[in-house]
């Protein structure tokens, strides 16, 4: 079938940039721009800092596992809706996991999301390919309407329809069409990790600071120097030769080397943006192995929880929209809608897990038979209907027989007369 892109678009590996490229597009289009701290920021660079890399991988990975599922709405309840043959990818290069995840690496990048629909003579989606979006450019009417995308490839320009692309952006300035590039954003804070970076390699690649210095007036021959060295080696080298007394002669003196404190701050440099970093993508610190920093809740489920709702869950609302409108795209009903099942990252331990779902079950809320889905156990025959009707039901089978003189038999005696 060949490559989709290359078929749809004519779209080719972006390279061999012209300057007459890089000033129609902007500078910060092909990351070009240094920040105060002299280095050069882009999205490639920025990924060179543990903290932006880090933030990067739990993000798109914690987006790209989740289950993906689709739905109807009917009468304001939620039901299963046939599931989409792409959604399967069993036809194009990406999986599930690929294509979500890229997804994901574009937006936490770039701020935009560009996928490419392959669709049939039908309109029916075959499979989606993610570009570059270095490569795209939004095309607006006189409305303000996005109307086509311009794709720029190393063939040269062509344009396609809104149809074609599904665009989904991150953070976005009102009136603008692209969402807003958190790399270029926070291009001072990222350049300042970046160069404390670069320093401490520099500082201890290139240091030889001793912890020791002999001090001696006069000048030493290369053989003095050299004897002094090893007896003092001989002497005081060692765990079992810590702290034992030194002795020097003839007006020797021992000086002992410390870092400068400028030289050495650059680890609470790097600490601090650590903090700043976690700050820009949202992501609890704790996660980037990174200790100085406040832990929201003590428990596996309180920190589970803390990251879905304020870390994952921006995200997968944005793509579950874009998925959606891809649904609608096919002339599928506007009540479907594709969701993702964040519930496998909600939960927490065993006894904690067990007493929600006792009382989601004795209330009625789940079934046995859903509460054993959620921990991938068959169903049973009974465990379709909810606790209480069957309680209910059970109840009312087994109630006795109203004995004569009771509160039931006088008021159905006294509606006979």
């Amino acid at each position: 079938m060949g490559n989709p892109i290359r078929r749809l678009f004519g779209l080719e590996s972006r390279s061999g940039l012209t300057p007459n490229d890089i000033w129609q597009r902007g500078f910060d289009s092909y990351g070009l721009s240094s920040s105060k701290a002299g280095k050069t920021v882009s999205k490639d660079t920025a990924l060179q800092v543990s903290a932006v890399w880090g933030s990067v991988r739990i993000l798109s990975d914690g987006v790209a596992t989740l289950p993906m599922n689709t739905h109807i709405r009917t009468r304001g309840v939620r039901g299963p809706f046939p599931r989409a043959s792409w959604m399967d990818f069993a036809v194009g290069p990406y999986s599930k996991i690929d294509l979500t995840g890229q997804m994901m690496v574009s937006l936490l990048l770039d701020g935009n999301a560009y996928v490419a629909t392959y669709r049939d003579e039908d309109g029916m989606i075959m499979f989606l390919e993610v570009l570059d979006p270095d490569a795209v450019t939004p095309i607006q009417d006189a409305s303000t309407r996005v109307v086509s995308y311009e794709i720029n490839s190393a063939r040269g320009t062509s344009t396609v329809s809104q149809f074609e692309i599904l665009h989904i952006r991150g953070m976005t300035m009102p009136g603008k069409l692209e969402g807003m590039s958190p790399i270029a954003y926070m291009r001072e804070t990222i350049g300042l990790s970046m160069a404390a970076t670069e320093y401490g390699a520099t500082f201890f690649g290139n240091g030889a600071l001793p912890g020791v210095v002999i001090e001696a007036d006069g000048q030493i021959s290369d053989a003095g120097i050299a004897s002094m060295k090893a007896g003092w080696n001989e002497m005081h080298r060692g765990v079992g030769n810590a702290h034992k007394l030194a002795v020097l002669t003839e007006g020797a003196k021992l000086q002992k080397i410390s870092v400068a404190p400028d030289d050495a701050q650059f680890l609470q440099t790097r600490g601090f943006q650590i903090n700043d970093i976690a700050r820009i993508y949202g992501v609890p610190v704790n996660l980037l192995q990174h200790s100085d920093g406040p832990e929201m809740g003590k428990s596996l489920s309180d920190k589970n929880t803390h990251f879905v709702q304020h870390s994952l869950r921006p995200w997968v609302e944005r793509i579950e929209a874009g998925f959606s409108w891809l649904l609608w795209s096919e002339g599928n009903p506007r009540q479907s809608f594709v969701k993702f099942n964040m519930d496998g990252l909600l939960r927490g331990d065993h006894a904690q897990r067990y007493t929600t779902y006792s009382q989601a079950v004795t209330q009625g809320i789940l079934t046995v038979n859903e509460v054993r889905a959620f921990e991938d156990m068959p169903p049973v025959p009974w465990g379709d209907e909810p606790i209480s009707v069957q309680v209910q039901d059970i109840n009312e089978d087994e109630q006795p027989d109203s004995e004569p003189g009771s509160d039931d038999t006088t008021t159905s005696e006294e509606g006979e007369s």
